[in-house]
């Protein structure tokens, strides 16, 4: 009997700790080495962002993934359990395009905790911790292109906005000249911006120009000048639009004369023009 007792108490000191239980235990440490590690990694470049800035940023990973491996779940990439995991990998690649940081910058803090985790566990879990900050770092990666793709759209959508002319060629003779692929929230405001200018001067006309529009941007006019149909639904204005392809100008007909709105197009700017100068009441030169 006694001798069984000392067996089982033999098995219990021998069994080895839980990864949950080894990383929260060292967390401190992993967060030092890691400080070291990132502060001399060869993957950056410009070293212009202090490693103690990302330190609460490594701490909620590395919390993150005391909870992913709590129960002796296995860590699988895109499983239950590293779903949280995912989640801080991806806030990171968001946030450190926010900070005008690189790839590199990412790469190098995830895969540098990578290596002080695979350093203080077994050999089987440091494999397992090499395929999870893989697969943490093309999630990173992924949400830091994304977040720079959607800024770049929001700063090009802003100047086309702000920079898009929308003016009053001649007394009482407004226009809105379209130029690139703005989205359908920018067609939206430039149209009621054409549209108050037009209420304001009591313009009988109001040209929409659409030679600079490019055709992969006229699927969101589309839903932009439904907007501004909704706001003119019922006026006396008439829509004026010139160089149009066919197949917008014959949407834009149908969907004008279907809130009771007068349309015609024009292939030429200065025909809509001067249709327009007609219509306002302007005497217009004729050669003789």
């Amino acid at each position: 009997m006694a001798a069984r007792s000392v067996a089982c108490y033999a098995h219990e000191v021998s069994e080895d700790p839980g990864l949950a239980a080894v990383i929260r235990e060292r967390s401190s440490e992993i967060l030092a080495s890691w400080i070291v590690r990132f502060e001399r990694s060869p993957l950056r470049f410009r070293r212009a962002s202090n490693p103690a800035m990302h330190t609460s940023q490594v701490a909620n990973l590395v919390e993150a993934l005391v909870e992913a491996a709590a129960g002796g779940n296995e860590l699988k990439p895109g499983t239950d359990a590293t779903r949280e995991l995912e989640r801080n990998a991806a806030f990171l690649g968001a946030q450190f395009s926010s900070e005008g940081a690189t790839g590199f910058d990412i790469a190098a803090l995830l895969l540098e905790l990578r290596d002080v985790l695979a350093g203080i566990v077994s050999t089987d879990d440091a494999a397992k911790m090499t395929r999870l900050f893989e697969w943490l770092t093309v999630v990173a990666l992924d949400t830091f292109a994304a977040s720079g793709l959607q800024s770049l759209r929001e700063r090009v959508s802003d100047q086309l906005e702000l920079g898009t002319p929308v003016v009053e060629l001649l007394p009482k003779v407004p226009a809105v000249f379209l130029v690139g692929s703005p989205n359908a929230g920018v067609i939206d405001g430039l149209l009621s911006r054409a549209w108050m200018l037009a209420v304001g001067t009591g313009a009988p006309c109001l040209i929409i120009d659409t030679s600079g529009l490019a055709e992969s941007g006229e699927h969101a006019f589309d839903v932009g000048y439904k907007g501004f149909l909704d706001q003119a639904e019922g006026s006396v204005l008439q829509v004026l639009m010139s160089n149009a392809r066919r197949p917008l100008r014959e949407r834009c007909a149908t969907a004008t004369t279907a809130v009771g709105m007068a349309f015609q197009h024009f292939d030429r700017l200065d025909s809509a023009v001067a249709h327009s100068l007609e219509r306002a009441g302007h005497l217009l030169m004729r050669r003789s």
